[in-house]
């Protein structure tokens, strides 16, 4: 995993990454022209929530001496694969986040943990197989948020998880802020969003094209999988395209936090994220896909 230090303005942390990945001769890959109109689309959007990003963008795309409108098409498109992750957070004996990321092996060569030090935001690390866009994440106030991707039943133009996330660690200090701001946002995917901070206020926001719910924690800890579990949001699910294992993980982790009272330290949440009995560090040989890192 690579471990990339970004600071300046937006425009500054793009052009110096994207010197470092000209280095290596990086384009990105070509889209048909349905892509480039529907990344046009989720444009004005992306613009409302997060305008920075596009600072970040324009710079790295100088940078790289790359095309910046194939670029923005790019990242405006990611989300539409399919992940398995499972995310739990609680405040017992202090605040935890506990995630694992599943996806495709090849992806991991990608990987990378990221450090960004914006002028103008707040700092965080956080994790991402892409260059602009985090998967995860915790900024300097001790706010920490992941997601875990939901098959849905009609896509968008909108906001997708990468950009969503830096825009909860650029500009929220707390789950309250963070509460206001994703529940303010038109998504072009389908995510559970998991958040803590460092107070212990803890929540889920279950998020799709057609609609947002929150879930607050019920016996003191939140969990999360490939699937929606508000009822309100079964009906934008696409139930054919949930991950076979996400109930099991699911009710994997509950199980064994409520056989542990409710306490959740460091050693308890190595020990659910390594779990194979119940799927939640997996392993796919036949599709090379399963858990890439733990966090």
């Amino acid at each position: 995993m690579y471990h990339t230090r970004l600071a300046g303005t937006y425009y500054e942390m793009g052009f110096k990454y994207g010197k470092i990945l000209r280095k290596i001769g990086y384009n990105p890959p070509k889209l048909p022209e349905e892509l480039k109109e529907f990344a046009n689309e989720c444009e004005k959007e992306v613009k409302r929530v997060f305008p920075e990003i596009f600072e970040e963008i324009q710079g790295f795309a100088e940078g790289c001496s790359i095309s910046y409108e194939e670029l923005k098409s790019f990242l405006l498109t990611l989300g539409v694969e399919k992940h398995g992750c499972s995310i739990f957070a609680a405040s017992n004996p202090h605040p935890i986040l506990g995630r694992n990321y599943d996806f495709f092996y090849e992806f991991k060569k990608f990987s990378e943990t990221r450090l960004t030090m914006p002028k103008d935001g707040y700092w965080s690390i956080g994790d991402s197989t892409v260059f602009i866009g985090l998967e995860d994440g915790m900024n300097e106030n001790g706010l920490t948020i992941a997601m875990a991707f939901v098959p849905q039943k009609e896509i968008k133009p909108g906001v997708n998880w990468f950009i969503a996330i830096r825009a909860v660690l650029d500009k929220c200090s707390n789950v309250k802020e963070a509460l206001k701001l994703l529940s303010n946002i038109k998504y072009c995917t389908g995510n559970n969003y998991v958040l803590v901070d460092q107070g212990g206020d803890m929540v889920v926001i279950e998020a799709s094209s057609r609609k947002i719910k929150v879930r607050k924690p019920e016996q003191g800890f939140i969990v999360a999988a490939n699937h929606f579990v508000h009822r309100e949001m079964r009906d934008v699910e696409n139930v054919k395209e949930r991950p076979s294992t996400s109930v099991k993980r699911y009710k994997r982790i509950i199980d064994i936090i409520n056989a542990n009272k409710g306490r959740v330290d460091i050693k308890l949440a190595r020990r659910i994220l390594s779990d194979h009995e119940g799927s939640i560090c997996s392993h796919v040989k036949q599709m090379k896909f399963g858990t890439l890192y733990l966090i």
